[in-house]
């Protein structure tokens, strides 16, 4: 049975993989990276690192086979990397046209991401849409996704209960957040074969959704 929600008022968005289609050039700055400190990394981890924190990775990495370098300067070193290519990453389909639809219907949008602010704030820019409010990203919490806390703390600064925020995640760690957050969890995956946890809703669209029902007052 799919929890009770307050109308919608605001729309939490994931970026990555869910806004633009960068998770691929993620994993291209990650494996690189990695490469050059003798780890080569499989085509099964690399499927398994969507929602993933790179310090999760580089700390994993770290422990099989330590590198020269600390968990820190490599996730620095990745993150610079995947900047230098940040103009090749395209939005995903259909997520643009989405977040006009919702600014149609005078929803508060935000970002709400696990990557760092350098990332956050060059995928801003790329986008260079005005609709959102403010981002959220893993520098501005002491808790990342699946922890409640991004999520939570962008709610807050919305001056919103969690009950009247909708998220739209791709990933089974972001899922986890907002729902552990309250919030109405849209799960967007890329990958129809990726599993997650209970979610309000499972989609191959958001736009199909019905928003009229979702945003109406309740008697």
């Amino acid at each position: 049975m799919r929890r009770y929600h307050a109308p919608v008022r605001a729309i939490l968005w994931d970026i990555d993989g869910t806004l633009m289609d960068s998770e691929p050039w993620h994993k291209r700055a990650i494996v690189d990276v990695c490469r050059g400190y003798g780890h080569e990394l499989s085509e099964e981890l690399c499927a398994s690192l969507v929602g993933v924190s790179f310090r999760d990775l580089c700390t994993q990495l770290n422990a099989a086979r330590p590198m020269p370098v600390t968990v820190d300067q490599c996730i620095d070193e990745i993150n610079a990397l995947y900047l230098t290519r940040v103009a090749n990453v395209q939005p995903r389909p259909g997520a643009f046209a989405l977040v006009e639809s919702f600014a149609a219907r005078g929803l508060h949008q935000a970002c709400v991401s696990n990557s760092g602010r350098e990332v956050v704030d060059a995928h801003m820019v790329a986008m260079g849409l005005p609709h959102f409010r403010f981002s959220i990203s893993r520098n501005d919490v002491a808790n990342g996704k699946p922890h409640p806390e991004p999520y939570l703390t962008a709610a807050a600064k919305l001056g919103l209960p969690p009950e009247a925020c909708a998220v739209i995640e791709d990933s089974p760690t972001g899922a986890r957040s907002a729902a552990a957050a309250g919030m109405l969890t849209i799960a967007w995956p890329q990958d129809p074969g990726i599993a997650f946890d209970a979610v309000d809703h499972l989609v191959e669209d958001p736009a199909a959704l019905d928003w009229d029902a979702l945003c109406r007052v309740r008697a």
